[in-house]
């Protein structure tokens, strides 16, 4: 039952939307809906997923997942975008399925013809049918549709939704997890109803159950029986016996299917095969080569069995549904996820989430995320036209050249884990006293000053390094989640002027200040421990080094006031002026630096005094 078509005017953050949604022939790409918090992303999906609910409740009426009567999705004059009075969304399906609604400030009645902005075709259809003393009114095919056709729609798709405060009990909170016991699931035989849900916020109990049920019929019905000779003593003599030499049936495909999924989300062919409890201890076990690798699926991260909730969900539902099963390639249907990185660590972003949907080739997602690493994967999984990334509120699709920002974090995320380790190595092998500087300059300068002010046998016992910036942050963070016994040599941290945060001690780790030169003309970074006197010596060799802003007057609210110069480094210039200064500079020039070498001196005390 896929989703076509998208139109929401004036519907909180959306002012205008109208997505075709991206196939390949008849096969669908997944779509990727982008955007920060309140830009529409799940206002989107709400439309959708109540056309399948508005289907899903019509088809099963004994079986409602909202109340008779009511919708899943909330209509109120509130969502009309600010500013206007009215607001229109439809969502076309296949089969010329569709459901769309109309909201109003006012009673229709108040209206002399549909509102200017919400006049287009689709939505004079609704408008027509709506009575006049109505503020909101759905309107769907879906009730000029027989139950049978909607029943023979549904027989052919998965339908789900996991909305973002879907949640699986992690085995550590509760021993009854640990203890739960499959149990065969109750199937409705009532014409009008189905065990099936389309919202799925906790499922893999069910997904247990199902996996126990599937592992019963293959092995009670799917065996492949022949007659074989066994030796039945001693002296040779045979027998011709009937035994089981392997399985076949829509159970096995489903168990095979389930079991592949389970290898691609929890490590490869690791688990080769589910294991049932006896029935004093039914619960579905992960074995391997080497014998049990799991005992009870409900010890799994919260990652994993993020995973294995969602696409075994996939599978059950296709089941449930009572369509014949070929292979997973064939599953057909609809799944729609809200924050589909939910609990996901980056590797399961960015790597195993997208091939677990490439697993599923007809099955038409339609999800929401924040992650960057996920997108990234996706491209790399079906490659930049195998599926859309749109980007709310307006719903224009990224092109692929705009991908370079979510490459641009994730290149970020990399260097700082890679920093971080590199951080923490150095640590551990540590040989004598490190200190972690703001930057290649900072380094720079201490060594220079420590050769005018006499202080270079200190900078001989301990190893100054580059911190990386605005990473020193992550070093401390780092180096700090080391354990005390783990940190051989004292390690210190020393930040700029302008830094925010506190000085602090934990063991042999010290996170130091320089503190501020008041009288000196630049008050950020280590250029704020040079006097005005040096400046003006290096702007006469090349003004471009120092930006000045001259003091100039200010009128705020009728009174005049002076604001004082300000200088600052110029940022492509940083580094020739270290170089400059490393180079022409005298003692004088660099007699504010004793400041960081007494800090030193007092953190290291003895060791790095002789």
């Amino acid at each position: 039952m896929y989703a076509k078509r998208i139109q929401i005017i004036n519907y909180g953050p959306i002012s205008n939307l109208d997505l075709e949604l991206p196939f390949e022939g008849e096969v669908p790409k997944p779509v990727v809906l982008v955007g920060e918090n309140g830009s529409g992303k799940s206002i989107l999906l709400s439309h959708i997923v109540n056309g399948l609910m508005t289907a899903k409740d019509r088809a099963f009426p004994e079986s409602p997942e909202v109340q008779t009567g009511k919708v899943f999705k909330i209509r109120s004059s509130s969502y009309i975008r600010s500013g206007r009075e009215s607001s229109f969304g439809r969502v076309d399906f296949e089969n010329e399925l569709f459901a769309s609604e109309i909201l109003l400030s006012h009673q229709k009645r108040e209206y002399e013809a549909i509102p200017t902005d919400i006049n287009v075709s689709e939505a004079s259809v609704t408008w027509d049918r709506m009575d006049s003393d109505l503020t909101s009114f759905i309107h769907s095919s879906v009730y000029d549709t027989t139950q049978t056709k909607l029943q023979e729609i549904l027989s052919r798709n998965c339908v789900l939704y996991f909305p973002p405060n879907r949640f699986e009990e992690p085995a550590w909170l509760n021993e009854e997890n640990l203890e739960f016991q499959a149990e065969h699931i109750p199937l409705s035989r009532f014409r009008g109803s189905t065990r099936r849900r389309l919202i799925d916020y906790s499922s893999l109990r069910d997904n247990q159950n199902w996996l126990f049920d599937i592992a019963y019929d293959q092995s009670v019905f799917e065996g492949v029986r022949l007659n074989v000779l066994v030796p039945v003593d001693d002296s040779g003599r045979v027998e011709r016996r009937l035994a089981i030499v392997g399985h076949s049936g829509n159970a096995t495909r489903l168990y095979n299917a389930a079991l592949g999924v389970v290898q691609a989300a929890i490590g490869g062919d690791r688990y080769s095969n589910f294991e049932i409890g006896r029935r004093l201890n039914r619960v579905v076990s992960l074995v391997g080569a080497n014998g049990r690798v799991v005992p009870n699926v409900f010890q799994l991260s919260s990652g994993e069995t993020a995973l294995l909730s969602l696409f075994l969900s996939i599978l059950r539902d296709f089941d449930l549904s009572g369509a014949p099963f070929a292979n997973i390639e064939e599953v057909r249907g609809v799944a729609v996820v809200d924050e589909i990185d939910l609990h996901l660590h980056a590797v399961h972003q960015r790597e195993i989430l997208p091939s677990l949907m490439a697993m599923f080739p007809k099955v038409q997602f339609i999800v929401t995320t924040h992650s960057p690493l996920f997108v990234l994967g996706m491209a790399q999984e079906f490659g930049e036209d195998g599926f859309a990334v749109y980007r709310m509120p307006h719903g224009q699709q990224i092109s692929p050249e705009e991908f370079s920002e979510f490459a641009s974090a994730y290149e970020a995320f990399a260097a700082t884990r890679k920093f971080s380790d590199e951080v923490r190595s150095a640590v551990l092998n540590a040989q004598v006293p490190i200190l972690y500087v703001e930057g290649t300059t900072d380094v720079k300068y201490i060594r220079k000053a420590s050769e005018f002010l006499g202080k270079e046998h200190l900078l001989e016992r301990i190893d100054v390094k580059d911190g990386g910036g605005t990473e020193l942050k992550n070093t401390w963070s780092a180096m700090k989640n080391l354990s005390v016994e783990l940190v051989p040599r004292k390690v210190l941290i020393l930040h700029d002027c302008d830094f925010q945060g506190p000085a602090e001690s934990n063991g042999n780790r010290f996170r130091l200040k320089i503190p501020i030169q008041t009288g000196n003309p630049i008050d950020k970074g280590i250029e704020n421990l040079f006097g005005k006197d040096t400046l003006e010596k290096a702007r006469t060799f090349k003004p471009a080094f120092i930006d000045v802003s001259e003091a100039h007057p200010v009128t705020i609210r009728g009174i005049t006031q002076t604001t004082p110069a300000t200088w600052t480094v110029n940022e492509n210039e940083k580094t020739n002026l270290c170089d400059w200064l490393c180079e022409n500079g005298t003692a004088a020039d660099f007699q504010y630096f004793n400041v960081i070498f007494d800090m030193l001196e007092e953190v290291l005390g003895a060791s790095a005094a002789e």
